[in-house]
């Protein structure tokens, strides 16, 4: 039974979760930069280190409401103080780390297809991005950990 613990830490189902729908958004979301014409190996590239830094930012998220409500389980009670806190950090990450990486660092670029908010100048695919994948993980870790401790309490009775 030890092995099964490791499946119910709640930073694992988070990075697990995070990874596979940040990595299928970062796919669809591929043609509205500049990006989409490049070799497959490149836009590859792209999708991974996306990705990984979407995890990132997750899983920061994720601590920072954990130590702010001095509960790292806290998804569990999930109230709505937490939960749009959870997703607000990742937004203004966000923001910042996509307004800089566009228009300061031009680490990436978008495409004519972008759509631009045009009070944040960041683009709205991203943007949407973070107000839809960071709820649904949060909402998978916790329908996961709710059903492993169910299961856990009908084998012990």
């Amino acid at each position: 039974m030890k092995g099964y613990q490791f499946f119910r830490t709640p930073e694992l189902n988070l990075i697990s979760w995070s990874f596979f729908l940040n990595f299928f958004w970062e796919v669809v979301q591929t043609y509205f930069y500049t990006m989409r014409d490049s070799p497959f190996t490149t836009m590859l590239y792209g999708w991974v280190h996306c990705t990984l830094g979407d995890v990132i930012i997750t899983l920061g998220s994720f601590w920072f409401i954990g130590i702010m409500s001095r509960n790292r389980r806290w998804f569990l009670s999930l109230n709505g103080m937490n939960f749009v806190g959870f997703v607000m950090v990742g937004i203004l990450y966000l923001v910042f780390s996509e307004w800089l990486n566009v228009h300061i660092w031009k680490s990436w670029s978008y495409n004519e297809l972008m759509p631009i908010t045009p009070w944040l100048k960041v683009g709205l695919a991203p943007l949407v991005q973070w107000i839809i994948v960071p709820p649904v993980v949060i909402l998978l870790v916790r329908h996961h950990l709710l059903l492993g401790q169910e299961v856990t309490k009908r084998k012990e009775n």
